[in-house]
């Protein structure tokens, strides 16, 4: 597809919301940025922060290439990159990619963890300019404070990293035909992989693990789960995870 037509589609899509997408240029310019399609349209995947998702759509822009990319190859930039996005698609409204993608896919996460996940990485030491002005700190926050600010947003007033991940995905707009658990990862997402490409080989981009679900104990207490599990309310409903913290 002309990387020309594709920008201009994409300008369209996130300025004039020629897919009667609604809400603010941001909120376009996220969901049009947040989904790749395949190039064949064959699978729709939706990236979730938190969950994996630079390694997972780093791995899906490399299967889909017809020739290898740059060692150095980042898709920032989308409409120079060989997955899709929905402006590719020339949509009368978004909801038209359930019957146009015949398979969606996405990784969710206990909410547990990717809430501590979100904590440790940008929060723990010194919190991210831009995200801690999203919960109005420009300290360090402790596990409590974090946890409390995040809970008195609406989904809407949250940052992808910490949005509730219902919303994160789309559930409300996409109907989904599987969910990948980020506690098995590589086991689903490399099924998917081979079924889809014929082959499979995760093009990791991790920069070291943090491995939240094994500190879950050491930052929880009751009164911390009973806000997330309030607020998280349907994602612990929707993926399927137990109220309870993992044993």
């Amino acid at each position: 597809m002309n990387t020309l037509l594709r920008l201009i589609n994409y300008l369209r899509f996130s300025h004039l919301d020629s897919a009667h997408f609604g809400g603010t240029y941001e909120e376009r310019e996220h969901f049009n940025s947040a989904v790749f399609i395949s190039p064949s349209r064959l699978f729709l995947f939706t990236k979730n922060e938190k969950c994996g998702s630079n390694t997972a759509r780093m791995t899906l822009q490399h299967l889909a290439a017809d020739r290898p990319l740059p060692p150095n190859f980042r898709d920032v930039n989308r409409w120079t990159a060989p997955m899709l996005q929905p402006s590719d698609m020339k949509l009368a409204c978004v909801e038209d990619l359930n019957e146009l993608i015949p398979f969606k896919f996405a990784i969710v996460r206990n909410p547990y963890a990717r809430l501590l996940s979100c904590y440790l990485s940008k929060f723990a030491n010194r919190p991210k300019l831009n995200l801690g002005k999203r919960l109005g700190a420009d300290t360090a926050l402790t596990f409590p404070d974090f946890v409390t600010r995040v809970c008195r947003q609406t989904p809407l007033e949250m940052d992808p990293h910490w949005r509730v991940q219902y919303f994160n995905i789309y559930c409300d707009r996409l109907r989904y035909d599987h969910f990948v658990k980020f506690e098995s990862y590589e086991e689903q997402f490399n099924a998917l992989m081979l079924r889809f490409f014929g082959r499979t080989g995760i093009h990791s981009v991790r920069k070291g693990a943090i491995r939240a679900e094994l500190q879950l104990s050491d930052y929880y207490t009751p009164e911390l789960m009973d806000a997330v599990r309030e607020k998280y309310a349907v994602d612990f409903h929707t993926f399927g995870y137990p109220v309870e913290l993992p044993a």
